[in-house]
């Protein structure tokens, strides 16, 4: 028998059924709903986090000190120069709140950071006009200040902000530089300003400087830096618990093995839907062998070979999944798409499935389908043709 023709005998045996075919696929489109929906979610939240650790910086260390009042800004950068091979740059990170002025306009609660010349390096700031100020700034703790995108627009609508000044604490601040907009960080990356962390007395009114940011040069050195400052901080305290040395990679690779396990005992729920789906495909055909045993014994009665009878029965077996596995994916993809505007909303994310996804989907609901319609299908063609046409 042809392709083609199994193929239609297929279609046509779904449609002179219906109902019965569409509970048999209930089961694969509930399990292929689920997968698709499931794993496009995973892949949203996690393009989510790598989204906001970009916005972040990676290979960036962080160094808190918090066992007194001490300033220890000079011994970690003494620390820093002796990692040099392993340090693209370093800058305390102090920040405060203030009331931000200019002319009839004011910010009220803008964050300002205080920071060395290199914090636009060490917080993945990129420049757009202007400068970063300068070392010479910072040991003068000259008043100047780099600002975000969201406070150009609040204070200076679209005007070229550089050179102009603004007020903090009643001090005129002057703009030498102006960040890019950081995309999908909402307000808070963008509503900042930064000054040399130098002018911590006036801002802060405390001289002390106990956070600080080092911007490893890979992925393999962060690791390093995070050994040694916080073998470095241990001498330092004289204990393990005044100190905190962590890395945002540390906490990708956390948030990588939580989504596998939620992915992994997704798909298992999942998985068990499709062998309840499976097992419905094959108690369907072994009813549909059943009702068609005098069809069977006709046809290899004329002539129909073995893998004749098992091909039919398996491409119907698959059809059938097939057919359910698509309804799936249909359903599964809607799913994703509702749930993505829900967990996602303020952001431009659409979150559909992958086209390898969708074919993979596509692909193993059908070998779902002949893998549990084979017993049926070879029953089937074992069936002697003399016994099979005596069947009422």
């Amino acid at each position: 028998m042809r392709l083609g023709q199994s193929f239609a005998m297929a279609i046509k045996s779904i449609k002179n059924n219906k109902g019965r075919s569409f509970l048999t696929m209930l089961g694969i489109i509930i399990g292929l709903a689920a997968v698709i929906t499931l794993v496009t979610l995973v892949s949203g939240v996690k393009k989510q986090f790598m989204m906001s650790f970009e916005t972040m910086g990676t290979n960036v260390v962080q160094v808190e000190y918090y066992q007194d009042q001490r300033d220890v800004s000079k011994e970690i950068y003494s620390k820093t120069l002796e990692l040099s091979d392993l340090v693209q740059a370093y800058t305390p990170n102090l920040s405060t709140y203030e009331t931000v002025k200019q002319k009839d306009k004011s910010i009220n609660n803008c964050r300002i950071l205080l920071g060395s010349e290199d914090y636009d390096v060490c917080s993945n700031y990129t420049i757009e006009r202007g400068s970063m100020f300068t070392h010479s700034n910072v040991l003068n703790s000259d008043r100047v200040a780099v600002i975000g995108s969201k406070v150009r627009t609040d204070l200076f609508d679209f005007e070229n902000p550089i050179g102009k000044t603004i007020r903090i604490k009643g001090e005129r601040f002057t703009v030498v530089g102006l960040f890019e907009e950081k995309t999908g960080a909402g307000d808070y990356m963008n509503n900042v300003i930064v000054v040399p962390y130098t002018n911590n007395r006036f801002l802060m009114n405390s001289p002390a400087v106990s956070s600080f940011i080092i911007k490893a040069v890979d992925g393999d050195a962060t690791n390093q830096v995070v050994t040694e400052m916080q073998e470095y901080m241990k001498e330092l305290t004289g204990n393990d618990w005044g100190f905190w040395v962590y890395s945002e990679n540390q906490y990708m690779d956390f948030y990588d093995e939580q989504l596998a396990m939620m992915s992994l005992v997704g798909g298992g729920i999942a998985g068990i839907s499709l062998i309840v789906g499976g097992i419905g495909i094959m108690n369907i055909m072994l009813v549909s062998v059943t009702e068609r045993t005098r069809e069977i014994g006709i046809r290899k009665s004329i002539g129909a070979r073995r893998i004749d009878i098992i091909s039919q029965f398996l491409i119907e077996a698959g059809t059938i999944s097939l057919l359910g596995g698509l309804i799936g994916i249909a359903i599964g993809s809607l799913l994703s798409l509702i749930f993505g505007r829900l967990l996602f909303q303020g952001t431009d994310m659409v979150l559909l499935p992958s086209m390898p996804l969708v074919l993979g989907a596509a692909a193993f609901s059908i070998f779902i389908g002949m893998f549990f319609g084979f017993y049926p299908a070879n029953r089937a063609s074992k069936l002697h043709p003399i016994e099979a046409l005596r069947a009422e």
